[in-house]
């Protein structure tokens, strides 16, 4: 009885221990400049050179990551910028709970699920100010939210109510 207690124990301890502890010692940090639009194209027959327009930005949406428990957080803002024609999703001065096989969705729900969602790729670090290229295609009024989401756990990691900016 004993034995059999004692494997169900360590069955139960090594997944979460998979989940709290390893994570919090894979930790990374990215820092990436804001984007700035595209250069300007000057007339074939010119003899000006390309150069970068002003790097201005507009930001549509914006929200605060939150900490969900102890193993789930995050810190940091989010924003939704428009760069020229270009839209990107800023994580600026972000830490976030290290977790295996974690993805950045769009979602259309405002409570840190993913719902229906636009998945755009895994998080490239847990630290740091890093961006996403956001699709033309991408219905921004649909948006209620950033999730970071663990795939191989299916849990909210993070996640940032967004609001008008």
């Amino acid at each position: 009885m004993a034995l059999a207690l004692t494997a169900v124990v360590l069955a139960a301890a090594v997944p979460l221990a998979a989940y709290v502890i390893v994570p919090q010692l894979v930790r990374s940090t990215l820092v990436e400049d804001l984007p700035t639009a595209a250069p300007s194209v000057a007339p074939a027959d010119s003899a000006a050179t390309l150069a970068p327009t002003a790097p201005s930005s507009e930001t549509l949406l914006q929200g605060e990551l939150v900490r969900i428990s102890v193993a789930d957080f995050g810190s940091g803002s989010v924003r939704v910028i428009r760069v020229g024609a270009e839209r990107f999703l800023r994580f600026e001065n972000v830490e976030i709970a290290g977790a295996p096989d974690t993805y950045v969705y769009l979602s259309d729900r405002s409570d840190g699920k993913p719902g229906t969602y636009v998945d755009l790729g895994k998080l490239k670090a847990t630290n740091g100010s890093f961006n996403y290229a956001i699709a033309p295609d991408v219905d921004l009024a649909a948006v209620r939210s950033v999730v970071v989401w663990c795939r191989r756990f299916n849990v909210t990691v993070t996640y940032a109510e967004l609001r008008s900016g």
